[in-house]
């Protein structure tokens, strides 16, 4: 892991370096320090569990750190026992599976062996038992199943997010905001101008964006053909003004409980 000097100093946390995700809420305040560097590891690659991992297992050995997006920030004092971590946590392993436990097998049909590392390291990131038997399907416990059948719909539906517009967390916020207004108004009136042309312009963009950090691809996915249900249904001349108002009301519910 490379480690890239910071010569900036971060006096605290929330006025330098946004929440991220799960592995925030772990994080420590940082201190101004004259007599060293700051040092940022840049985690982006990483599975969200991977991080969620080193974030415990930092604040478990009471190493100040912090997050600024998918970069971890620690101060070069430490440097020795966070490498030591993030070689733990990239090390870790799934344990064996238990041949007197019921099992189940996952067809990869279709899934590249890129997708299936992926797979695999985010099994192992979060401790899943699991193997590859000969024909190349994944093997797991079958009290496991509904948690990778979690993990398998959020791997593929970021893959699903190739070649989508990338949004940091900003440009999302103001989409599903703009989105918002637009659904709130078509609420009360279907026909409303307004609402109508909101609910096209910033429905059709939804549908085009990549999920942004901090959100499940899964969730993100189901918004965004929500979205397009929406948009459809209003240029559909045969559509009944119930029908729309009923999807725009769920719609804004939805993005409501977001922002």
């Amino acid at each position: 892991m490379t480690a890239v000097a910071f010569r900036n100093r971060f006096r605290n946390r929330d006025s330098d370096a946004p929440e991220a995700d799960a592995a925030d809420a772990e994080s420590t305040e940082l201190t101004d320090d004259e007599g060293g560097e700051w040092l940022a590891y840049e985690l982006h690659e990483w599975a969200v569990e991977s991080r969620s991992m080193l974030a415990q297992l930092l604040s478990a050995d009471g190493v100040t750190h912090s997050w600024q997006g998918t970069t971890l920030l620690a101060h070069q004092d430490v440097e020795e026992q966070v490498d030591a971590l993030i070689d733990e946590v990239e090390q870790a392993d799934a344990r064996e599976l238990d041949a007197d436990e019921p099992q189940v097998a996952f067809e990869m049909d279709g899934w590249s062996g890129e997708l299936q590392a992926a797979l695999a390291e985010r099994l192992g990131a979060v401790g899943l038992p699991h193997e590859f038997d000969t024909d190349g399907d994944l093997v797991c416990h079958e009290a496991d199943e509904e948690q990778v059948e979690l993990i398998i719909e959020e791997l593929l539906a970021r893959a699903g997010d190739e070649g989508l517009e990338e949004l940091d967390g900003l440009d999302a916020n103001d989409l599903l905001s703009a989105l918002f207004e637009a659904t709130d108004r078509l609420r009360r009136d279907v026909h409303d101008s307004k609402g109508v042309l909101g609910v096209l312009e910033h429905g059709r963009r939804l549908q085009t964006a990549a999920t942004p950090f901090g959100f499940a691809a899964t969730n993100w996915a189901s918004l965004r053909d929500a979205a397009a249900d929406l948009c459809d249904l209003i240029e559909d001349e045969e559509s009944v003004d119930d029908d729309i108002a009923d999807l725009a009301v769920r719609l804004r519910d939805t993005l409501q409980r977001i922002i």
